[in-house]
């Protein structure tokens, strides 16, 4: 039998992991347990830990995923021994189900899943097969020991959903990758020429096809910045679209102009980010939101919604709109940048000096301070 760790990091199956949450995981098997010398700190995960170190996770063969998540992981969990458990998002919570008598915290990003099986979210429908992962991950974390959430607004909603006392909860927001930065001058029109052509003016969006991203809306907003600037392109990352973007496209005259791409490496993120000229973000449900503050480092100005938790990422170093569904109100935000140099600028300065608040030596050392008290 292995030996018992002091602590037990616990992520997601690489194969069906979001870039956030491989991300998170990440950082807390590197940086975090950096922070604990003299500590065994143990990261594991169902599947090969390998799959962690590349940037783009390819997904498995669904079967292959099945007998790894909920055959072979469970029996591998009912063997590992750990004074403390931290599992690493709030939809693993099940885990602890399979670690009796280990004391197990874990991190929330937010309750999307949860609030939207009770309808309080009108983001589609959770599949009937996934239910079940969704009830009993609730059930375990109101038996955690302690909850770290990535937000206020997360925090305040466990609180409310859940009736969780503000004791058992730490506020610690998500860190920022310290390479996220602005591009050279040099670097940077060599990027925007690979990536955006001959744009005057490179729109950038950078969000799967949930619901609550809101993709559509930023599709919707592009049209209306079209109109009035003919010279202004789109391009979003983490395609394809799905058939109601597709169809709005056609039939709203901007699909030459909108350039699709696919789900792109850190190191190409990071140029892209670095080489638009602004970035459009009406998400309707953030738990954190990580692109807005990605490209808010690499001095990409910033148009995004005030719902939920965004207003902690981006403060006042973004121009913001409160109902990201007014297409013409994002449009007006988008077009006052790139017409704007002074607005331009201003944000630019604001929006990195901003994203220094989230670096990752801070985020660490909370985490790691949360484990001591809890050893």
């Amino acid at each position: 039998m292995p030996p018992q760790a002091d602590i037990l990091l616990l992520g997601p199956y690489a194969g069906n992991a979001s870039y956030s949450i491989g991300n998170y995981f990440n950082f807390c098997r590197r940086d975090v347990r950096d922070k604990m010398t003299g500590w065994n700190v143990e990261a594991l995960a169902p599947g090969s830990l390998q799959a962690f170190d590349n940037p783009i996770i390819a997904p498995t063969i669904r079967r292959e995923a099945w007998w790894a998540n909920y055959i072979e992981w469970p029996l591998r969990l009912r063997h590992r021994h750990g004074h403390l458990c931290h599992i690493v998002d709030q939809g693993l919570a099940w885990y602890a189900r399979f670690l009796p008598g280990c004391r197990c915290i874990a991190t929330v990003h937010d309750l999307i899943a949860h609030l939207t099986c009770h309808g309080k979210l009108a983001f589609g429908h959770v599949p009937i097969r996934r239910k079940p992962l969704v009830w009993e991950s609730v059930r375990q974390l109101l038996r955690m020991e302690h909850l770290i959430s990535a937000s206020r607004h997360t925090a305040d909603s466990l609180m409310r959903e859940f009736k969780i006392p503000s004791a058992r909860i730490t506020v610690v927001h998500n860190h920022l990758d310290e390479s996220f930065r602005p591009l050279e001058s040099v670097d940077r029109a060599s990027a925007r020429q690979r990536w955006f052509g001959d744009a005057e003016y490179a729109v950038l969006h950078v969000g799967g096809p949930a619901a609550y991203k809101n993709r559509i809306g930023a599709l919707r907003a592009f049209a209306k910045l079209h109109a009035d600037l003919s010279a202004a392109r789109m391009f979003v990352v983490h395609g394809p679209l799905v058939p109601e973007e597709s169809g709005f496209l056609k039939q709203s005259g901007v699909a030459s102009t909108v350039s699709v791409l696919p789900r792109l490496s850190h190191a190409e993120l990071i140029e892209v980010y670095g080489a638009a000229d602004v970035f459009v973000f009406p998400s309707l449900y953030e738990g954190f939101g990580w692109p807005p503050l990605e490209a808010m480092a690499c001095g990409c100005p910033v148009v995004s919604s005030t719902r939920a938790s965004l207003p902690e990422v981006v403060g006042d170093a973004a121009l913001t709109v409160n109902n990201p569904h007014d297409d013409r109100a994002l449009a007006f935000q988008m077009r006052e940048i790139l017409k704007n140099p002074v607005t331009a600028r201003d944000l630019r300065a604001r929006g990195y000096n901003r994203a220094q608040r989230f670096k990752p030596a801070i985020a660490a050392e909370r985490i790691s301070e949360i484990y001591r008290r809890l050893l």
